[in-house]
């Protein structure tokens, strides 16, 4: 059997650097492609919508709140099916071809010498780059991770992989705002504090230098096919149009329901101290609070009045916090079944402490450098 040759990527000094800016190649063609797809498809869609949102005013409370109000179902639904759905496909389109082509398993190989210091390996972060699918099976597939390796691969997964949900929803509330070159800054940012909290809390054993891949073999490189792509695409890709419309109803609803009561307003006032140490208004409380349950929560923030008003620096302070704080709650039950409930609350806490942190500094440093 041949063996697989090395690329210019495990030869070069700068390998790690080229893998890094291919790993985050497929998230900037889906971003950027996402942008032109939607941008054409948003003006037939709000076309068709307006007058029906016109009719549905008229409807008696609650229900008009529910479906054409601030929060309602057809005043939002453009940001989950015309910005959202364009980037889970052509993301995960994207990663597949990697994967079945045996590009990814080079990718992660060449930067396991940059990882490493951080308490992971490239097969790490292949788990990790997973996540951004979903990051249930990503969890589930760290079984096979080193022990020394396994808690902080679970570690960088919950907080630093971005889903589908997640990616998705922050394209859409960085286009509401009309500022969607954005996502490249949250990623970079994104990427680099990932690596400094699992440097934070990994043990010293797994950042040992002597210590080596369980498996040095490479993938050998085919070119793949067009159903084999669409086979490793389409479990997310059917996962998220399954999921996301229905969970994404009831959390309109029920955030309609409770701008309709005043609850949202009087939880504001209450909660706008605690926003204050991000330099952010009470408003963009409801959505990082909605965004600990469901990622997609970050739709909230494209609420026009919220996303228009928010500097560039509030803005990715908001949905970096709200992407952070938390795991979803899916997330968190998956880590207390694969290891344990003592495991599953160390690790909120420890991300919960270190979102808080690295946002105070996204927010005031960001303020100073970038007014």
């Amino acid at each position: 059997m041949s063996r697989p040759r090395l690329l210019a990527l495990q030869r070069s000094p700068l390998g790690p650097l080229w893998a890094l800016l291919l790993m985050l190649t497929p998230a900037w063609i889906a971003v950027a492609s996402a942008l032109y797809l939607s941008g054409e498809i948003d003006l037939w869609f709000r076309d068709w919508s307006e007058p029906l949102v016109e009719l549905l005013r008229s409807w008696p409370q609650p229900f008009a709140e529910i479906f054409a109000g601030d929060y309602g179902f057809i005043t939002m639904g453009p940001l989950l099916l015309v910005w959202a759905t364009p980037v889970v496909v052509i993301h995960s389109l994207l990663m597949s071809m990697y994967k079945v082509s045996g590009f990814l398993n080079h990718l992660t190989t060449a930067m396991s010498p940059w990882l490493r210091p951080f308490g992971i390996t490239g097969q790490e972060l292949a788990r990790v780059v997973m996540g951004f699918g979903c990051n249930v099976p990503a969890v589930i597939g760290t079984k096979s991770s080193p022990a020394c390796y396994r808690g902080s691969c679970v570690s960088a997964i919950t907080f630093g992989s971005a889903c589908s949900y997640q990616l998705g929803a922050t394209l859409a509330v960085f286009a509401v705002a009309g500022r969607p070159e954005l996502v490249i800054t949250y990623l970079l940012y994104l990427a680099a504090t990932t690596l400094a909290f699992v440097r934070l809390i990994t043990r010293p054993s797994g950042r040992y230098p002597l210590n080596v891949l369980t498996s040095n073999q490479l993938d050998l490189l085919n070119w793949p096919h067009p159903r084999e792509i669409w086979q490793e695409a389409q479990s997310v890709i059917i996962e998220f149009l399954k999921r996301a419309l229905p969970i994404f109803l009831l959390m309109t609803a029920a955030v309609s329901i409770l701008q309709w009561l005043g609850a949202l307003q009087a939880a504001s006032v209450v909660i706008e101290p605690t926003m204050a140490i991000f330099r952010l208004p009470s408003e963009v409380a409801p959505a990082i609070v909605f965004s600990s349950v469901r990622k997609d929560g970050i739709l909230l923030l494209a609420e026009p009045s919220i996303a228009t008003s928010l500097s560039a620096i509030q803005l990715l302070t908001a949905v970096y916090l709200a992407g952070v704080l938390l795991p979803c709650l899916i997330t968190c039950l998956t880590v207390m079944r694969e290891h344990s409930r003592q495991f599953a609350f160390q690790l909120m806490g420890q991300q919960a402490v270190a979102a808080i942190g690295f946002s105070c500094l996204l927010a005031w440093s960001g303020a100073w450098l970038w007014p």
